[in-house]
């Protein structure tokens, strides 16, 4: 090639170029473009809420397409910052519940005036949305612990929120679906009690979650406390007291329930062996066979879980049996001086419990009637408690609690000769 024709070429390109940037930068000739995908927004939408009590529900999500003419450096700037474009709704007219249908405004990038382009054309013209009465309400706090499990020999005694219930507010066609606030909770070998803070899940009626991306809350977590106790079988007992010429050997009984289950802390079940139910004096017991009420009295720090609250105690006395005798030896101790006692009763009707061997032995002469005279220090007549004893029979014993009428008058003084 000759240098002539390449300085021709040179000297052709740059003049395309100057040409070129005086076309764009001086002339700058009329152009059109498209933008579509523009964003909706509306306008006035939070004095809708907190003035009206209303909530745009549907068509927020919408975008228009708009085509614009003008110079091709301000298009150029409009596609530059075309996410600065913002299709504007005004509502701050709306006062009801319903379906709108409302024509928009077109805002522009800071970097273009308004007055530089034309909207010679948008799609669609109007934007279509949905207004319902905002309305609040509380939702009723409910667990799910179907993947906890409590440790052997543990119970879950309660569970406890922090927040029993839960106010949501938002459109009234969602909020009226809510049924609950569900938290739900995982533990395994569960033995002690247990606090967590867990988020929470509105379900409809159905279980359903329900969609709350317009739904505000009073809060975003409640406080779930799993209070877990030791639960324990303690068999019930009771202790006799010998008399009435029986033992605890010669007694059979049984107990209905013969147990209950109590739960509570550690440290007070595991020293509780039994739980007595009290103490049956064998003198009181008239019969071969009897049957007895107690009420279960349950230790501090523990809980019936069984929910028996007595229990009932059949006993039974072996080999013996039981006679009426009727005592008439009877006699007087602690006298106070200078009076003498005189008994109105003339005889007591005893009843003895002794071996069947004993038994048609023991006549009158065998048991002694004896009265305390304590107590009793002015002349006048009282009504007695008496011990009666039966002599020659050591494993004999009298059944039930006697008294007599006695008379005491003061001693005629022992003259001098």
């Amino acid at each position: 090639m000759k240098k002539s024709n390449l300085i021709t070429m040179i000297i052709s390109l740059l003049a395309a170029i100057l040409l070129w940037v005086y076309v764009v930068t001086i002339v700058n000739p009329e152009g059109d473009t498209t933008i579509t995908g523009i964003p909706v927004s509306f306008s006035g939408e939070e004095v809708l809420r907190e003035d009206q009590g209303l909530v745009i529900t549907e068509g927020k999500d919408v975008t228009v397409t708009a085509h614009f003419s003008g110079k091709n450096s301000d298009l150029k700037k409009l596609e530059q910052n075309q996410e600065e474009i913002v299709a504007v709704v005004d509502v701050s007219k709306v006062r009801s519940a319903k379906e709108y249908t409302i024509a928009y405004d077109l805002t522009l990038p800071n970097s273009v005036q308004q007055s530089a382009v034309t909207i010679y054309d948008r799609k669609p013209s109007t934007v279509s949305f949905t207004v319902q009465r905002l309305v609040s309400k509380p939702v009723e706090v409910v667990g799910d612990f179907s993947g906890v499990e409590i440790a052997d020999g543990y119970m879950l005694d309660s569970r406890a929120f922090d927040y029993e219930t839960i106010t949501v507010e938002g459109p009234e066609e969602v909020v009226n679906t809510i049924a609950c606030a569900q938290v739900s909770m995982s533990r395994t070998n569960l033995d002690k009690t247990v606090t967590e803070t867990l988020q929470f899940t509105l379900l409809d009626e159905n279980g359903e979650p329900v969609d709350t991306e317009m739904l505000t809350t009073n809060t975003d977590v409640v406080e779930v406390t799993l209070n877990v106790i030791k639960h324990k079988s303690v068999p019930l007992d009771v202790e006799f007291i010998d008399g009435g010429g029986a033992t605890a050997k010669d007694v059979s009984y049984e107990i209905d329930p013969q147990s209950i289950t109590l739960a509570g802390d550690s440290t007070v079940l595991d020293a509780l062996n039994k739980i007595v139910l009290g103490n049956i004096d064998l003198a009181s017991i008239k019969n071969s066979s009897e049957v007895l009420l107690f009420p279960i009295i349950i230790p501090d720090g523990a809980q019936n879980v069984s929910g028996e609250e007595q229990a009932t105690v059949t006993i039974r006395i072996k080999n013996k049996e039981t006679a009426v005798i009727r005592a008439t030896n009877i006699a007087f101790i602690n006298t106070p001086d200078g009076f003498t006692p005189s008994s109105m009763t003339q005889l007591v009707q005893v009843t003895v419990r002794a071996s069947v061997s004993d038994i048609n032995n023991i006549s009158s002469s065998s048991l002694r009637v004896v009265a305390d005279m304590t107590g009793c220090t002015q002349a006048g007549t009282y009504q007695v408690p008496v011990t009666v004893y039966i002599d020659g029979y050591p494993d004999a014993g009298v059944i039930g609690e006697y008294s007599i009428a006695v008379t005491l008058t003061k001693s005629e003084p022992v003259g001098n000769d």
